[in-house]
């Protein structure tokens, strides 16, 4: 039932970002987005998962219209400290997020790319520990969102560099290069 009212959502997001997409209201596209533009990009998110760390992330975005983009990203974070004399506790967490883009031209300088993001998707948690009181393995998976705020700085046609503030699954700040295809 969960993952059906994910789903859900997710559908009522991406149409409602392609309504409002169009209408005259929004702030108008940005020339260096175009609809069925492809970008396939690796970065780093800095504070991500439910301990924080530093953790790489793959990320792809394709253009549905001129300023409205689907996004793809799966991420891995780990965490692993000792507790006391020679007890360890391993955290690690894979976000893996669906989305969309909204682009527009908010600071209005050439070979940049700016936009606004919402996304869901489903983080694989899991950690160990060498205490004898919890020994083992558990997981604590659950279902997250990520709201976003980007820019791409195009050094080229084909490469950009990447920098988003975001929710936590993918790390609050992210940075990394996108390239497009």
């Amino acid at each position: 039932m969960r993952k059906f009212f994910a789903v859900v959502v997710l559908g009522f997001v991406l149409s409602s970002a392609a309504a409002f997409a169009q209408k005259s209201f929004l702030p108008g596209g940005n020339s260096n987005f175009n609809g069925r533009d492809f970008y396939v990009g690796a970065h780093f998110g800095l504070g991500g998962g439910v301990y924080g760390g530093l953790g790489p992330v793959v990320n792809v975005e394709y253009g549905i219209l001129s300023n409205l983009g689907l996004t793809g990203s799966v991420g891995f974070f780990g965490y692993s400290y000792n507790y006391l004399t020679n007890v360890t506790w391993t955290y690690t967490q894979i976000p893996i997020i669906i989305g969309a883009n909204y682009h527009f031209d908010l600071l209005k300088v050439n070979k940049l790319d700016t936009w606004v993001g919402v996304g869901a998707g489903y983080v694989v948690s899991s950690w160990t520990s060498s205490d004898p009181a919890y020994t083992g393995f558990s997981t604590g998976s659950y279902f997250t969102w990520d709201g976003r705020l980007g820019a791409r700085y195009y050094f080229s046609d084909k490469l950009a560099a990447k920098l988003e503030l975001g929710y936590w699954a993918l790390g609050y700040l992210r940075l990394g290069v996108d390239f497009k295809l």
